[in-house]
């Protein structure tokens, strides 16, 4: 999954307080949530990074989707849920983890994760495929588009 470092630019968000990106994704939390109780979803709109993150909070595994990927105006369902489905593939993937943080899958089996289990738990085999397919090139777009901007 691509990083994505820099603030998306203010032109490209929806307004924070928009309801259009806080219904779609509180549609996609709540379906992860129902899917895979053991982690607690999340967004903090107000971080206009386009990222998500994997994170321990105590003995709470957590994922959090940052303002920047929510409200970016050109980011789609799909592309939302891939990077759920990644982020949460860092909690349940196992092996191989990160070098510094051995509690976390790996980059590589997170996104192998959340296209063979995470999505298709979620979705379904038919559906999970669609979304991995249009969801990566979706944010493969979108990543493109920032490195020339930056």
């Amino acid at each position: 999954m691509p990083l994505f470092d820099a603030p998306v630019p203010r032109h490209l968000l929806w307004p924070i307080d928009a309801p259009w990106p806080r219904r779609r994704v509180g549609r996609l939390l709540r379906r992860f949530q129902a899917c895979f109780p053991d982690v607690v979803y999340d967004t903090d709109l107000a971080v206009e990074l386009a990222n998500g993150q994997a994170f321990l909070d105590g003995d709470l595994k957590r994922v959090r989707l940052y303002g920047g990927l929510v409200r970016h105006r050109e980011m789609t369902s799909a592309a939302l849920a891939l990077t759920l489905a990644h982020e949460t593939g860092h909690h349940l993937g196992g092996p191989p983890f990160l070098p510094f943080h051995r509690w976390l899958s790996s980059e590589e089996r997170a996104t192998e994760w959340g296209t063979t289990v995470g999505l298709q738990r979620v979705f379904g085999e038919r559906t999970a495929r669609r979304i991995a397919g249009q969801g990566g090139r979706q944010l493969e777009r979108i990543r493109g588009a920032s490195d020339v901007t930056t």
